[in-house]
């Protein structure tokens, strides 16, 4: 039988608080070690390019880099079904065995790129797509121990780590990568950047994980993942019904996102203040958001929250398309209106998660999380996508009018599939 809502350990015994601790803190080393690359290349990058002197259209081609980290749930079966055994690997416990060599690879990859030139596209595109892949299958492994080893009612707190992780990876990738360019140039630069990854190796540490094989070689008995597969994720009922929900809930999202610094520049608001508020204050708004989400996913309930969400997104679409359409130029509103969707976000991450964590059955932990965050996030780019187009047919005025009724209905939808008694619901 499947076995969803993991609260035990690998050995099958419930892990106490001093290692629920452990756990978490771990946690924030090896989220803040994905979002370092990550942000490097959707954020400082292209940038740095731009500066130098290359094309915008070049600089696009940036984006094809991210197509790991939406089809990494095609591998996500084989980091799931074993440890790595190159080297010994597995003797570090079955998700560390994955997360150590990949995070030196990344941080390997990152001193190469440190002495190569920034410019050449072929450089950026080849390096790129390793270390992106590299930081991609760190995560199926992380995601996968934090899946398995948080307790049901340690999730919600366990994805406020992460959504505040990778705001701390926003800005050591973005802002401080471009402090520093600006400073002392590309070399140091990168070579910091390498050295800040290299230092989130030291959380793994703190690992709560026994060795994946005994003295002897042989497998240890423990919770296997053997049974890790994609056709299984899909005809389990409960994986099913969420990723309906990982489909249909964010439908909305993406449309907006998208047109968001657009939308900003078209009603006067200076490039100095949407900077800010895409750095530090981004960053501050997620780490408040995601420490909101995690208190009112436990105060009010998991469902709960997510409606309450799904509300407060529609309310700030239908606010920006009211902005538009009557004319207004209240810079001060349309701050508060970008703030609270930034926060909104941070918050939905952490439910989201915590909704992914208790679908993903055990045998599958990292397959079926994988999966369902991948979804999430297709349907989020396929709205990017789109976007402009939108904005340029019918305005802001209908693109937030179309972003407002796609998100009640999306919620409801969503929400319709996957009720307050569902498995992945409960949090406690």
């Amino acid at each position: 039988m499947t076995t969803h809502s993991i609260t035990g350990t690998i050995t099958g015994a419930a892990p106490n608080a001093g290692t629920q601790r452990r756990i978490l803190i771990a946690l924030v080393g090896l989220y803040v070690a994905q979002g370092i690359p990550m942000y490097l290349y959707a954020a400082a990058l292209p940038a740095i390019l731009r500066d130098g002197g290359v094309s915008r259209s070049a600089i696009g081609l940036i984006g094809v880099l991210m197509a790991p980290m939406m089809l990494k749930f095609l591998w996500a079966p084989l980091v799931d079904r074993m440890p790595l055994r190159l080297f010994g690997l597995a003797r570090l416990g079955h998700r560390r065995s994955w997360i150590v060599p990949t995070q030196l690879g990344v941080v390997a990859l990152l001193v190469l790129f440190a002495f190569l030139p920034p410019a050449n596209m072929w450089v950026v595109l080849g390096l790129g797509f390793c270390i992106i892949m590299l930081s991609s299958t760190q995560d199926i492994a992380t995601d996968g121990y934090a899946t398995e080893r948080l307790k049901a009612n340690q999730r919600a707190r366990g994805n406020a780590v992460q959504g505040g992780s990778v705001a701390i990876g926003v800005v050591i990738g973005s802002s401080l990568t471009l402090y520093l360019y600006n400073q002392f140039g590309w070399t140091p630069t990168i070579l910091v950047l390498a050295g800040l990854s290299a230092a989130t190796l030291l959380f793994t540490l703190l690992m709560d994980e026994p060795p994946a094989v005994t003295q002897a070689g042989q497998p240890a008995p423990q919770i296997g993942t053997a049974g890790a597969s994609l056709r299984g994720a899909l005809k389990d009922p409960v994986t099913y019904s969420v990723l309906g929900f990982a489909l249909i809930y964010r439908a909305s999202e993406g449309i907006t996102k998208a047109m968001e610094k657009p939308f900003l520049v078209d009603n006067g608001l200076a490039l100095e203040v949407i900077g800010y508020l895409s750095g530090a204050s981004a960053a501050t708004a997620g780490l408040f958001g995601a420490a909101l989400a995690a208190w009112t996913i436990r105060r009010a309930g998991l469902w709960q929250t997510i409606l309450g969400l799904g509300l407060l997104r529609t309310g700030v679409f239908l606010g920006c398309g009211l902005y538009a359409g009557l004319g207004l130029h209240l810079h001060w509103l349309l701050i508060a209106l970008v703030a609270l969707n930034t926060v909104s976000r941070y918050m939905e991450i952490v439910a989201l998660y915590s909704l992914f964590m208790g679908a993903a059955a055990k045998e599958r932990a990292g397959t079926d999380f994988t999966l369902l965050s991948c979804a999430q996030l297709f349907v989020f780019m396929i709205g990017s996508l789109v976007s402009g187009v939108l904005a340029d047919a019918l305005g802001y005025t209908g693109l937030f009018g179309i972003a407002t009724v796609l998100s009640l209905v999306s919620l409801w939808a969503a929400l319709k599939r996957v009720p307050p008694s569902h498995p992945a619901m409960q949090v406690s």
